[in-house]
């Protein structure tokens, strides 16, 4: 991974292994919270319209890859220590 991945304004071997557990969970928490209301937006788009519900979903499917990939770096970062 070629970004620099920085919370509360530390960088990930900057954080504490505490830290890096918790970040760890909000991550997650935010990939099912993003998946529900993203999905539903896409629901409620496919009644109007069902061409414009693919823009939530493809949304949904970049940010997830994006968390995805964070958490991978924090699972590694753990694994360090």
């Amino acid at each position: 991974m070629k970004r620099k991945l920085s919370y509360n304004g530390k960088e990930l071997w900057q954080m504490s292994t505490d830290e890096l557990k918790a970040q760890l969970k909000i991550n997650q928490l935010r990939l099912k919270e993003r998946a529900i209301c993203f999905l539903l937006g896409a629901l409620l788009l496919a009644f109007v319209n069902p061409f414009l519900a693919i823009i939530p979903i493809a949304i949904l499917l970049i940010t997830r890859y994006w968390l995805l990939q964070n958490n991978h770096e924090i699972q590694k970062e753990i694994g360090k220590r």
